[in-house]
């Protein structure tokens, strides 16, 4: 049984950090898509366009989102264990 669940608490962490490596290209990606929707406005919409900050930013806030998301992750799977393990150490 022990090593049933930490086959699945492996798998599990796998899977936070695909979910990690998705949601930074999913925010770069976003950020290209809301650069790419901003009307023009002379020649500050082609300073906007060759700076690409904004998927930077993107890619950064999903990174960060995504380790929130996956330490709270973590968090409630610990509270698991030591819920069923209250005197182990």
């Amino acid at each position: 049984m022990i090593a049933i669940r930490r086959v699945i608490i492996f798998m599990a962490q796998i899977l936070a950090l695909i979910f990690i490596a998705v949601s930074t290209v999913a925010g770069a990606l976003l950020g290209d898509s809301l650069l790419s929707g901003i009307p023009t406005l002379g020649s500050a919409t082609v300073l906007l366009t060759s700076v690409r900050g904004i998927s930077f930013f993107g890619a950064v806030a999903g990174f960060f989102v995504s380790t929130i998301l996956a330490a709270m992750f973590y968090v409630f799977v610990e509270i698991a264990y030591n819920t069923r393990n209250p005197f182990n150490t």
